[in-house]
């Protein structure tokens, strides 16, 4: 190649974390769709397609629920999966589990995110994962595949758990993560403080500045 073309450089996408700061009441956020202030929750915020993996997590639910029975899966989005996973849910009776609540946005979509215990990115492909940065933002920890993007910025035990694109490894980090919330939090803090020093806009701004200067 020619000079000036010979070099890549990967900048990530960025997020405005301080659109999450706030205290709210998790209780009664949950309460909104029937699930008890206690109840252990995991959050999908995505397009509900193949590429996105909502199947995979519904198929790994029966592996939850046997040690957290309480445990609630709530499902933010639309796409031609929704149906699908909506009767795989009934199948495996796993139902009284979910929540399918279509597109949400704006203060509901981030107050679901702060009510959470865990967002879960079970992407059969992932190109980046703004949902990751989203969770971080609320101090959530993360469990996502490490099918595309996800696997080259999540620190793994340190602010969230990478697993295989299976039902089966989807479970075990889920479960992991509900064996021990008080790490599970600690996980949350350290995406917060990720975001704050690497995926803020202005951090963003540096790297695409330092490219065109160096």
């Amino acid at each position: 190649m020619g000079a000036g073309f010979d070099v890549v450089h990967v900048i990530f996408n960025g997020i405005n974390p301080n659109v999450f700061d706030g205290s709210l009441d998790a209780g009664a956020v949950k309460a909104r769709y029937g699930i008890g202030p206690l109840d252990p929750m995991v959050l999908f915020c995505g397009r509900m397609t193949v590429q996105k993996g909502p199947d995979l997590l519904i198929s790994a639910i029966p592996m939850i629920l046997p040690d957290h029975p309480h445990a609630k899966f709530v499902f933010v989005g639309d796409g031609d999966l929704r149906s699908s996973c909506e009767h795989q849910a009934h199948g495996l009776g796993v139902a009284h589990a979910c929540r399918f609540l279509g597109y949400r946005k704006d203060r509901e979509l981030m107050e679901l995110y702060k009510a959470c215990d865990v967002v879960c990115v079970p992407s059969r492909n992932e190109p980046f994962g703004i949902t990751i940065l989203e969770a971080w933002s609320a101090e959530k920890p993360v469990v996502a595949t490490k099918s595309g993007s996800p696997d080259e910025f999540i620190w793994h035990e340190v602010n969230g758990l990478k697993t295989d694109p299976h039902p089966e490894s989807v479970a075990w980090g889920i479960g992991t993560l509900f064996h021990d919330f008080e790490r599970a939090r600690w996980m949350g803090r350290n995406g917060r403080l990720a975001v704050e020093t690497a995926f803020s806009w202005d951090r963003v701004a540096e790297q695409t500045l330092s490219v065109y200067t160096a």
